[in-house]
Formats: C-alpha cells, structure tokens, sequence
C-alpha cells in the first residue's frame, strides 16, 4: 500500500512547487513564440531547451530523495550548464539513424523491430543519462538491460505511465483548447513521466545501489546518531555528579533515562557497559541488578542467567536483587544452564541474605544436591 502511494506521489508531483510555475511560464512563452510564427522560432526553442534542462533537474531531485519540486532559477537557464538533453538529442539520433541504415540494408520489418527495442529502452538510455550524465552509458544497451533488471516491474510502469499519457494526449488533440492550456497539459506529462521515472529509480534505489541525498535510512542514522549524542551527554553529566559524590542525583538521572525509553533491556545492557569503567562499581552492580530482574519479568531466562554469570566473573560478590530472582537464576544454572558453578556462588549466601525468607529451604535443598560435585 505505501509503494502504490509513494508511486502516485512521483506521479503528480509536478503538479505542485516549482514545476507550477515552469508549466505555467513556459506555456504562456510557447503561446507567444507560437503566435510571433517565424520570428518566435529562436523562443520556442529556447523555451523548449530550458524545459528539458528543468526536466533533467527534476529528475537528479527526485531520483536522490527529494519530495518537493526544485523552483526554475537563473542556474538553469544558462546553455553552457546543463547538456543532457543535448546528449538524449545525439542519442535520438543515432538511434534514428542507425533503423534508417537497417531499413535500407535489412528491410522494413527488421527496422520496425529495432524501432520497436530502441523505444522500449529509452526510457531507461533518459534515467542512465540523468544518474550518469555520461552519454556513452545512457547509449550503451548493456546499461539499458542493467537498469530495466534493477527496476524490474516498475519498469513496466513507467512504459504503461508513458502510454497512458499518450493517449491521453493523443485524445485531448482532437478538442480545441487553449494553446497556454494544451502546452500546460503536454509539460505536466512530460515533467511526469520524468518524476515517475525517477521516482522508482528511487525506490528500487538499494537494487540499483543508488547513492541517496535523502532517505528514510540516512534520516533515521541521523536521528540515531542525533539521539546516541543525547544519550551519552546523560551519561557524561551523571558521571560528573558520581565524581562530586551526588549519588542520588546521578542515580535519579540514570533511572529516568532509562524509565524514559521504557526500561529496555537493550538500554539496560547499553548504560551497564558505560558504567563499567566508573570508580564506583556500585552504579553497574546496581544496573546489573535491575537488568538481570527485567530480563527474568520478562521471560528472558537465558539472557537473565548470561548476564548475571558475565558479572560474577568480573565481581564474585555480585548477586541478583531479591530472592526470587536468585533462586530463579541459580536453578537456570544448576539445571538448564550448565552452569553448577554459578549456580553454587549464589546459594553461597543465599541463607544470611534472605533470613527467613520461605525460599531458604528450596535454596538449600539445590545447594545441597550441588556440593557433591564440588570440585
């Protein structure tokens, strides 16, 4: 649903922005140079050499990620600037001339065949051509093949956009409408197909190995790598408070962060492993603590008992919050963890801990049943 939605946004897009006001202009110059005859010849091919060059424009913002329609500006008017429609010209004809050469030598068939291929592929010679701007690529049929392959079916949308719109055209001919509104109308298809065309190039764009200016993937980097410096200035500024000896303001902090982005046990692993390194090992026993019991509350026995057995072996005083908790990892290491060892250094205290606790009995049963296998 969202690819149809995005297609259909490539499609109209020249129907707001810049493109307005180049269909708009451009119409009403073309109506002029119509009505000058002769002498309006030199404006109309102007006009028509700075539409395609805004055409070509349209396609490099589409094509690397921009939504909105870039506005007609002085740049783009200069003949010396942009020279890919020039280039699609000279590819035109080459193509022209090579079906003539295979009329004249072949036959008809074998020129209409060719005709047929080269109009096929022609929508893929203008995309290599405005991603390239390399005449030589945009004339090159192996290029042609990879760019209709990494496109796929959208391909073939943008050959059912093009003749859609040409028959749609081909109709509207046949009404006498106002020159300033037929000329608006035929800029509107040709400034869409281009945003079309380039529109799935864009969204075949990791087929294609598209590099983009703007994507949903470089704005959530630039979100993550945007929120990671959040993040660590959280951490930096509870640091300086455990260095002054606010212990209850640095701890407050760290736990309204983490309460904040909902107690993850990803933000829990993260925060455990920047406290490591701290002068006071209270804040990561502590962090371990609640990491290992939000793990457990939320079923996730192996990672609890991981946890907990990576802290043992780098604090052997460590052990989980409550009595639940540490019967729950003990039994997790005596039974299934194969861990018997993790196991015993938590029912090692297990009793002084939690005096009169009613788990005593259980830890010591599973305390009992482990020391013969004491090494």
């Amino acid at each position: 649903m969202d690819s149809r939605i995005n297609l259909l946004r490539h499609l109209i897009r020249p129907a707001r922005g810049g493109a307005v006001a180049v269909i708009v202009v451009f119409a009403f110059l073309l109506f002029i140079a119509a009505k000058a005859r002769f002498i309006g010849i030199p404006l109309a091919l102007l006009v028509t050499s700075w539409f395609f060059k805004y055409a070509y424009i349209l396609f490099d913002h589409t094509a690397r990620g921009f939504d909105e329609p870039p506005t007609l500006d002085v740049q783009m008017m200069n003949p010396a600037d942009e020279q890919r429609p020039l280039a699609q010209v000279l590819i035109l004809c080459v193509i022209g001339a090579l079906v003539y050469y295979v009329q004249a030598h072949i036959g008809t068939p074998a020129a209409i065949a060719l005709g047929v291929i080269c109009l096929f592929f022609l929508p893929a010679s203008a995309a290599i051509l405005g991603l390239e701007s390399h005449l030589l690529k945009a004339a090159n049929p192996l290029e042609w093949l990879g760019l209709v392959r990494g496109l796929g079916m959208l391909y073939g949308a943008v050959l059912l956009v093009i003749f859609a719109y040409a028959l749609v055209l081909s109709l509207l001919w046949n009404f006498d409408l106002w020159p300033p509104i037929e000329y608006s109308i035929d800029m509107f298809a040709v400034l869409s197909v281009f945003s079309f065309l380039a529109g799935c190039v864009y969204e075949r764009r990791h087929e294609l190995n598209l590099e983009t200016w703007v994507s949903p993937e470089r704005t959530k980097a630039l979100e993550d790598k945007q929120a990671q410096r959040e993040h660590d200035n959280v951490v930096l500024e509870a640091y300086g408070l455990m260095r002054v000896n606010s212990h209850i303001k640095c701890w407050q902090m760290l736990s309204d962060w983490l309460q904040q982005r909902g107690n993850t046990p990803e933000d829990y692993a993260w925060l455990c492993e920047r406290t490591l390194s701290w002068d006071d090992p209270r804040y990561v026993t502590r962090l371990t603590e609640d990491y290992v019991s939000r793990l457990l509350t939320l079923k996730r026995t192996g990672e609890a008992l991981d946890v907990a057995s990576r802290r043992l072996s780098l604090d052997a005083k460590f052990r989980p919050k409550s009595a639940m908790d540490t019967l729950t990892i003990a039994q997790l290491a005596a039974r299934g963890g194969g861990a018997p060892k993790v196991a015993r250094i938590l029912l090692s205290d297990f009793g002084t801990r939690f005096v009169g606790d009613p788990r005593v009995a259980v830890a010591e049963a599973l305390r009992s049943h482990l020391e013969p296998h004491t090494p």
